[in-house]
């Protein structure tokens, strides 16, 4: 018995691996990284003028002429609801997620050079349902994952200079350090002869299934700015697709543990964006965003014992349209704003409960205060997600309806 159960075992975390490997957090991607950018839904590459703008536009550190010290808190919240037909509804309250990051720039001589240094978190977060809830499906699948956590830490060095006095240009390098993690309920039935008068009983264990795993990945990335015109500027920016290896452990109950292996490919991402400042206290910009993530349309996993299986997820390649703007309504006080279109990479035949992600609107709106060289900087952000539903031969049928919040909180300094 204790070799089926490992076997089995194997083929559960062939899915787990394949339906976690982006979990929740606004989807598959973490917002943006301040809360300036996050009041204006992620249109912030045009006009960011401090150190955060190694994660928006690093060719913007070349306008800067002090140094720089960003420190930001990120807090996001998903609601979800998943109902399965003919079964019920869960419900799923995540706890309050907090995503820091970290910034520093600094301007060398005089002639538009500048080095910095992001630590972000663009990618994680993670999702989870109640277990007793969970382990009810195992009596028609066998086996059911409810938990999925992705953190993942970009170490982003950058350095930007003036080509020309209206142009300038930023690149960096990405050192990516990720873990991911994964529970399952597993149900297993066996046939017990109890002998007369009930002879062979059908009989179902429920167990837990665990996995960990840690990796590592390396990216780039590169920007440019160009003053037009009087008030109005042009940005381009593009960051590299990258590939994180994962090995770990897979555990179960009373079991020996099993070593597995998988590599996700994250997406190229290319944003054009175009900002007019409109009066001496008035900015706008609008921004698009292509996403390649049809690059990770299968990936190989393996697990100890078993052969390698190739999955396939047939994502799709999106774009993300955004318009920000902001207003210096006192000398100490900006107001921000900001709406974002962010379409799913997911199919309907590939979208499951770990996954819960949908087209959606972001409305966003934001406070920034300054007191001398120092600023903080308050947002939030709703998303309106449009309905979405899974057909029966999907990977996970059923109706999806999803609610989500999201805090930002960003402190910064100019010396």
């Amino acid at each position: 018995m204790k070799k089926n159960y490992k076997v089995i075992t194997g083929c559960v975390f062939v899915g787990l691996a394949a339906i976690s490997q982006y979990a929740q957090a606004d989807g598959y991607r973490n917002p943006p990284s301040t809360a300036e950018g996050i009041a204006k839904s992620g249109a912030n590459s045009v006009w960011v003028d401090d150190a955060s703008a190694i994660s928006y536009n690093p060719a913007n550190l070349a306008f800067q002429t002090n140094q720089s010290f960003v420190l930001s808190t990120t807090f996001a919240r998903t609601e979800n609801e998943y109902t399965v037909p003919t079964v019920g509804t869960f419900e799923s309250s995540g706890d309050w997620n907090m995503l820091p990051n970290l910034f520093y720039s600094q301007p060398i001589g005089e002639n538009g050079w500048a080095l910095g240094l992001g630590i972000t978190t663009p990618f994680g977060q993670g999702l989870s349902w109640e277990y007793d809830d969970f382990e009810t499906l195992t009596g028609y699948s066998n086996m059911v994952p409810y938990e999925a956590n992705v953190a993942l830490i970009d170490l982003n060095p950058t350095i930007a200079f003036k080509v020309h006095e209206d142009v300038s240009i930023g690149i960096g390098v990405d050192f990516y350090l990720s873990q991911l993690g994964l529970t399952a309920v597993q149900g297993i039935t066996t046939n017990v002869d109890f002998g007369p008068p009930l002879g062979m009983v059908l009989i179902q264990d429920n167990f837990k299934v665990e996995a960990e795993s840690y990796g590592w990945g390396i990216g780039a990335n590169a920007g440019m700015s160009w003053d037009i015109a009087d008030g109005h500027r042009f940005s381009a920016t593009y960051r590299s697709a990258f590939e994180i290896e994962y090995s770990g452990k897979v555990k179960v109950d009373g079991q020996p543990d099993s070593d597995f292996d998988t590599a996700v490919k994250y997406p190229n991402i290319v944003s054009l964006g175009y900002g007019v400042q409109l009066t001496e206290r008035v900015q706008i910009e609008t921004m698009v965003e292509w996403l390649n993530w049809s690059n990770n349309e299968s990936q190989i996993i393996e697990i100890e014992g078993q052969p390698p299986t190739e999955l396939v997820n047939n994502w799709d390649d999106t774009f993300t349209f955004g318009l920000g703007g902001s207003w210096q309504a006192l000398d100490t006080l900006a107001v921000r704003a900001g709406y974002a279109y962010i379409p799913s990479p997911i199919p309907d035949d590939t979208i499951t409960h770990l996954l819960p992600d949908a087209d959606r609107h972001a409305i966003s709106f934001g406070l920034g205060y300054t007191r001398g060289a120092h600023t903080v900087d308050l947002a939030y952000t709703f998303s309106i997600y449009e309905d979405r539903s899974a057909p029966a031969d999907g990977a996970g049928p059923g109706l999806y309806d999803i609610d989500s919040n999201l805090v930002g909180l960003t402190y910064s300094a100019s010396f």
